[in-house]
């Protein structure tokens, strides 16, 4: 359904999530602010935003209902809303986020299973939303979901909507693996590469441990880690 879709992938082993970290919550606020005051990030017409909404109607989800993460993102910061830090990795990939318009999740290894797929849902599968772990909910037929297939639970629900509980990254998440989404050719596939590449450097100065940068497209759709 979607040939031009390239996900890099940053594998991240042996991190320390636990403390904060100012110099990253700083460049965080610096990327918002960038990004709310550039007048080139038109929230109707920006084509890395469009691209998304577009691909959503394509397999049946409304993007006004159920908005793309960095579509939310973007609205957040262009409403003037501060976007909070978490954790280390997660302000990392979401500076990446906000200065590439590109969406952007991680999951914690750990957690997630031995066999993960981005494909369409049968609708059995479970989700379990983040921080509300007891609301199970079964997606719909067709859905574009992020799921172990073995054990039928979902990682991320509509592609890049909405995530999981079970996969989060917390402060003592060890081993992550990041999805860096484009959508080309609104995004080059040199420039997902590159993002990938500085998302894996801002892991290895504030997180430590040893990380790898992969991609995935029509072409190559399968990483063995």
């Amino acid at each position: 359904m979607f040939p031009d879709f390239c996900r890099g992938i940053v594998l991240a082993s042996g991190l320390d999530n636990s403390r904060p970290c100012p110099e990253l919550q700083e460049l965080l606020l610096r990327q918002a602010e960038e990004v709310r005051d550039n007048p080139d990030v038109d929230l109707q017409n920006h084509p890395r935003l469009l691209v998304w909404k577009e691909a959503y109607r394509r397999f049946g989800s409304n993007p006004n209902k159920y908005t793309p993460s960095i579509l939310f993102l973007a609205k957040q910061v262009k409403a003037g809303k501060p976007v909070r830090s978490i954790s280390p990795a997660v302000d990392a990939f979401n500076v990446v986020s906000l200065k590439y318009l590109i969406p952007c999740g991680g999951d914690d290894l750990d957690a997630v299973g031995d066999d993960v797929t981005l494909g369409l849902a049968a609708s059995d599968e479970t989700f379990a939303p983040l921080f509300n772990p007891d609301a199970v909910e079964n997606p719909d037929p067709g859905e574009v979901v992020y799921v172990n297939r073995r054990t039928k639970r979902v990682l991320c629900r509509r592609w890049n909507w909405r995530n999981a509980d079970f996969s989060k990254i917390a402060p003592e998440t060890r081993n992550i693996a990041v999805n860096v989404d484009g959508m080309m050719p609104s995004i080059s596939r040199p420039e997902i590469e590159r993002a990938a590449q500085e998302l894996r450097q801002m892991l290895l100065r504030y997180c430590g441990g040893t990380a790898s940068v992969h991609c995935l497209d029509a072409q190559h759709p399968i990483l063995e880690i």
